[in-house]
Parts: structure tokens; C-alpha cells; sequence
């Protein structure tokens, strides 16, 4: 991996194509790990370890680099890109194990510690921890957001309390995480085309690949999981394709019209427009407002070019009135003088 290269609030938002492939590349050590378990392979297990906790530690990278400080669009976002594969993978871990489903698990409910078994879809308890890291992003970024110091002294409470509460550990590597993204890095292998095409898909076979092994090695005995390595690759992107990338861009989709309407609103106050128009307009121009909000989560490309003439139309007649109210307000006062 080459040396990081800092970055600038410019670059703060840009994927970085190198965490992308490490994501791939994780996901794919701890498959390996649930498919060679059976044969006996229990050496993979420290790597299915790391594996994990480099999980963590690039969740909140990559969360920190995304986050423009709008909480709730941000737990928005989360729920929309996160849930809808979750809740497909856990309705058909049950189905598979043939018993009623624990509706709450369905909202990552309750945590689940890594010690635990669950018999479900054991990869399951990463992902629960990590949703419920998104209500203390705020407190993440700002823990990591000061110098080293004062990072690692972050780090080191959350380790020592991690003793008592494992949830308290995952936050000290989401804070290492938080800490890294101020770099951006750079690696050849990871940047290759097959990392890569690991990473995009990374979520959905990290929540798949085991699905897929159990029904193998229930149908081919311990050799199963291996002979279905083809089908688990096949399935994560079959997710991918039809759940996981309509689910991201409906969550990119919510960031836009967020900020769009937020601008919008901004632009109708009574106290911006009032200077522009007549007092009794912005009520209703609040009706025009509200429609806008509509149009902007239907089309939100359409609707932000229009919104940007409409802008522009407001700040001409609010520019012009000003100069004139400045013109009446010369002439009145050289008639008094």
C-alpha cells in the first residue's frame, strides 16, 4: 500500500477504490472460513477474526468520509441502504431453519454478543453491532476528530471498557476508523477489477455466503461448502443486483432530495422573501413549496435544474426590489433635507 495522501473536505465524500477492495477481500476471508470450517481448517479462524474486526474499522472510515453532519438524512440513508437485504437474508435464515422469526431481529434487535451462536445467520451479530454504531456517529467523528492524542485516548477508554461490554470495543475500532478517513489510500491489488467487483457485492455475500454453505452441507455432508463456493458468489450478486443496489441508490436518492428541499425551504422562509415579495406571499408560496418536496423525491434530477432557475428568478426580484427600496429611500430623504 502506497503512503496515504491527505485529503481535503473536497475529498472527504469520494469512495476511496482501495477500502472498497479490502471490504471485498474481507468478506471473502470469512466465507472461506464458514465454507472449511467442517474439514477442519480452524486455522482460518485468526484470519476470520481480523477479518471482522477490519469490518468494523472500515465502516466507520468509510462513514466518517460520508458524513456532512445532517443526523437524521444520515440514519435515513443507513436504514434505507442497510435494511431491506438485511431483512431478506434473515426471513430466509428462517425459513431455512424452520422456526417462527424473532420479530425484533428483523430492527437489529437485541445485540447480539460475538460469543453467541446465533442459528440463524451466524455472520449476523457484526451487523447488529454496526447498526447500532449509526445513533453514535456524532460522538464517533468527534472522538476522532481532534489530534492523536486525543483519538487514542479515546480508543484506549472504549478497549478497557470493551472488558465489560464488547459494543464498547466495536466503538473503539469505528473511532480508529473515524480517525483514518482524514487519509486517503492507495493500493494496486485492491484497486484490480476482481477486489473490486468483491467490494461492490461485499455486503451481500457477507450476508449470503453462509445461507448458501448450510443448505450445501446439509444436502453434500463437510465437503459441501466448498463444492458451493460458485453458488455463493452467484447468489451475493443475484442479492446485490435485485435488493442491495436499488436499496443504495433510493438512499443516495433521499441525501439529494434532503438537501434540495432543505435549500427550498430556505429560499421560501418568510423572512428571506419577504423583502422580495408581498407580505401575504410566502403562505402561498408554501403551497408551491410543499409540491416541490414531492416532485424533488419523484425526479430529483429534473426537479433540481428547475429548482436552480427558480432560485435564480428569486434572487433577481429580491435584488432588484432591494435596489429600488435603496432608490425611494435616497429620494425620501432629499425631500426631507
Amino acid at each position: 500500500m502506497t503512503p496515504p495522501v491527505q485529503t481535503g473536505h473536497a475529498a472527504k465524500d469520494s469512495r476511496v477504490a482501495a477500502i472498497d477492495g479490502l471490504r471485498g477481500v474481507r468478506a471473502r476471508v470469512v466465507g472461506a472460513w464458514h465454507a472449511c470450517k467442517p474439514l477442519g481448517a480452524d486455522w482460518l479462524l485468526i484470519a476470520a477474526n481480523a477479518a471482522v474486526g477490519i469490518f468494523f474499522v472500515l465502516s466507520g472510515y468509510a462513514l466518517t468520509r460520508g458524513w456532512d453532519g445532517r443526523f437524521g438524512v444520515f440514519l435515513m440513508r443507513r436504514f434505507v441502504r442497510l435494511w431491506p437485504a438485511y431483512a431478506l437474508c434473515l426471513g430466509v435464515g428462517y425459513l431455512i431453519a424452520g422456526v417462527h422469526p424473532v420479530w425484533s431481529e428483523f430492527l437489529w434487535y437485541p445485540l447480539i454478543d460475538p460469543d453467541a451462536k446465533p442459528l440463524i445467520d451466524p455472520p449476523v451479530w457484526s451487523l447488529v453491532l454496526e447498526a447500532w454504531m449509526m445513533p453514535f456517529m456524532p460522538l464517533i467523528v468527534c472522538a476522532a476528530s481532534g489530534g492523536l492524542t486525543r483519538a487514542a485516548l479515546c480508543i484506549a477508554i472504549l478497549i478497557v471498557a470493551g472488558a465489560a461490554a464488547p459494543f464498547l470495543f466495536v466503538s473503539a475500532l469505528f473511532v480508529a476508523g473515524s480517525f483514518l478517513a482524514r487519509r486517503h489510500y492507495r493500493c494496486r491489488f485492491l484497486e484490480l477489477a476482481v477486489p473490486q467487483w468483491l467490494g461492490r457485492i461485499s455486503y451481500s455475500l457477507y450476508l449470503t455466503h453462509w445461507l448458501v454453505i448450510a443448505l450445501a452441507i446439509r444436502a453434500l455432508g463437510p465437503a459441501g461448502g466448498v463444492a458451493a463456493l460458485p453458488a455463493v458468489f452467484a447468489v451475493a450478486w443475484l442479492v446485490w443486483r435485485g435488493v442491495e443496489r436499488p436499496s443504495l441508490r433510493a438512499s443516495r436518492r433521499i441525501g439529494g432530495a434532503a438537501g434540495t428541499v432543505a435549500r427550498l425551504s430556505l429560499a421560501l422562509r418568510p423572512d428571506v422573501m419577504a423583502g422580495a415579495v408581498a407580505p401575504g406571499a410566502p403562505v402561498i408560496l408554501s403551497v408551491p413549496g410543499a409540491l416541490w418536496g414531492a416532485q424533488v423525491a419523484r425526479r430529483p434530477r429534473q426537479a433540481r435544474s428547475a429548482l436552480a432557475e427558480v432560485l435564480e428568478a428569486y434572487s433577481a426580484i429580491k435584488w432588484g426590489l432591494t435596489k429600488r427600496n435603496a432608490i425611494d429611500d435616497h429620494g425620501q430623504s432629499a425631500r426631507s433635507d
